[in-house]
């Protein structure tokens, strides 16, 4: 079981942590339909047809992947009145996103 942080894209996520060669592949899965499916999405210009790729992916992960994933994280910010940010909130990550450092600053 891992907790990952949220990634922009599926094609990021899947080439970190599921392709069978990617370093973060924590239960060494391999699927060749699942790879041959993700370079061809890398490559595929139709949104809906990268889409359906995508969602092959999910679907071959699902039922053939060895990922346990036993929760998903909800971040909750709270922050007092002399705290200042600006204004955008990443719930990716702890702490916005990582960003808490150069986003928040005392009043």
């Amino acid at each position: 079981m891992v907790q990952w942080g949220a990634r922009p894209t599926p094609d990021v996520m899947f080439s970190l942590a599921y392709k069978d060669d990617a370093a973060w592949n924590e239960s060494h899965w391999q699927n060749k339909r699942f790879n041959v499916l993700l370079r061809q999405a890398k490559s595929e210009l139709d949104d809906t047809k990268r889409a359906e790729m995508y969602s092959e992916m999910c679907q071959i992960a699902r039922d053939d992947g060895g990922t346990v994933i036993p929760m998903f994280a909800n971040f909750v910010y709270a922050r007092n009145k002399k705290v200042r940010h600006t204004g955008n909130l990443a719930a990716s990550w702890q702490v916005d996103g990582a960003r808490g450092a150069s986003r928040w600053w005392f009043a």
